[in-house]
C-alpha cells in the first residue's frame, strides 16, 4: 500500500533538509553570527584621602559623603585612599570590591587605588612604580607606593576587560614629567605582556597636563587607547584626571557620554575632592558564534 502523495513528498522534503545541513556543517560554513551588547557606567575620582593634617580638604567629612555617591555608577576606580578607607567602603554599596592594601612599617601608607564593582572582577593585583621624584618636595610622590592596579571584570559570561587604576607623579617640574615618562613606559610593558589582545580600559589620576602631552600621545598611540574625553569632544582636553580604553578582536569598546560629575559636592555646596569626578558611559559589544543543531 503506498503512503499518500502528500506524506511522501514530506518526507523526501526533510531528507533533503538534513543532507543540505550535513553538507553545509562538512563544506566549513560558519554558523550564524549573534551580537551580544550592553552598557555599564564608570567613575574615576582622586577621593584627596591623605591624613587630616597634611590634607587640603576635609576627609574625615567628605568620605562618607564619597561613599555614598560611588553608589551612583556601576564601577568605579580611586585613587588618594589612603587613610580613610572604612568610612569610604562603610557607605559604598557595591558586590565587588578590592581588598585594602595592608599597611605595614615598612610601607607606612597604602598605594591610595580601589575598585568597588556591581560587576565581578578577578585576578586583582597592584604594581608600585618603579620611578617617582620627590619624597619632602614636589608633590612628596615617593612617600606612597603609588603606582596601578589591574583587575579583569566580567562584563558579561566569556566577555571581559582588563581594568586598569592608576595615579602617576605629581607636579610639573622637568624631573617630574620625567618620571611620568617612566611610569608611562612601565605601564606599557605591562599592558603588552598582561593584556595582549585584550580589550583594556585605563583610568585614573594621569597627573598629564598640557606639559605632558608628548608622553599621554605616546601612551595612546603605543597601547592603541582612546581618550573617551577627547573622542567624545568635552571641551576639556587636558583633564589630568582620564578614562582611556581599547577594543579587542573580541569585544568592542565606545565611549558613550562623558561628563565631569557636579553632584560630587558637599551639603554647603563645596567640593568633596581637590579633583573632580569623571563619569563616562561605556557600551561594549561582542560577536558570539551559535552552532547549528
Amino acid at each position: 500500500m503506498h503512503a499518500p502523495v502528500g506524506r511522501r513528498i514530506s518526507r523526501i522534503s526533510v531528507f533533503a533538509l538534513a543532507i543540505s545541513a550535513a553538507l553545509t556543517a562538512h563544506a566549513g560554513v560558519k554558523s550564524p553570527v549573534v551580537a551580544s551588547e550592553g552598557n555599564f557606567t564608570l567613575l574615576t575620582y582622586n577621593v584627596a584621602g591623605l591624613p587630616i593634617l597634611v590634607s587640603e580638604s576635609d576627609p574625615f567629612h567628605n568620605m562618607p559623603h564619597i561613599g555614598q555617591l560611588l553608589n551612583l555608577y556601576d564601577v568605579a576606580v580611586v585613587q588618594e585612599d589612603f587613610a580613610y578607607h572604612d568610612d569610604l567602603n562603610a557607605s559604598a554599596k557595591h558586590a565587588y570590591r578590592s581588598p585594602p592594601l595592608v599597611l605595614d612599617a615598612k610601607v607606612g601608607i597604602g598605594d591610595g587605588l580601589n575598585v568597588f564593582s556591581r560587576l565581578p572582577f578577578t585576578g586583582f593585583e597592584r604594581v608600585t612604580w618603579q620611578t617617582c621624584n620627590g619624597r619632602f618636595s614636589h608633590g612628596s610622590d615617593c612617600l606612597a607606593p603609588k603606582g596601578f592596579a589591574v583587575a579583569t571584570v566580567e562584563l558579561a559570561p566569556d566577555v571581559s576587560v582588563d581594568l586598569y587604576d592608576l595615579h602617576m607623579d605629581s607636579m610639573n617640574a622637568p624631573e617630574d614629567v620625567a618620571a611620568r615618562a617612566a611610569q608611562t613606559e612601565q605601564l606599557l610593558a605591562f599592558v603588552d605582556h598582561h593584556s595582549e589582545h585584550h580589550a583594556v580600559i585605563v583610568a585614573g589620576d594621569t597627573n598629564m597636563g598640557r606639559e605632558s602631552e608628548e608622553i599621554l600621545q605616546s601612551l595612546l598611540k603605543r597601547a592603541g587607547l582612546t581618550d573617551s574625553c577627547r573622542t567624545l569632544s568635552c571641551g576639556r582636553p587636558r583633564m589630568i584626571d582620564r578614562v582611556m580604553y581599547r577594543s579587542s578582536d573580541a569585544v568592542e569598546l565606545r565611549a558613550t557620554r562623558f561628563v565631569v560629575d557636579g553632584r560630587f559636592v558637599r551639603e554647603d555646596g563645596k567640593d568633596l575632592s581637590d579633583h573632580e569626578a569623571v563619569g563616562v558611559g561605556i557600551h561594549w559589544a561582542k560577536e558570539q558564534r551559535v552552532a547549528r543543531r
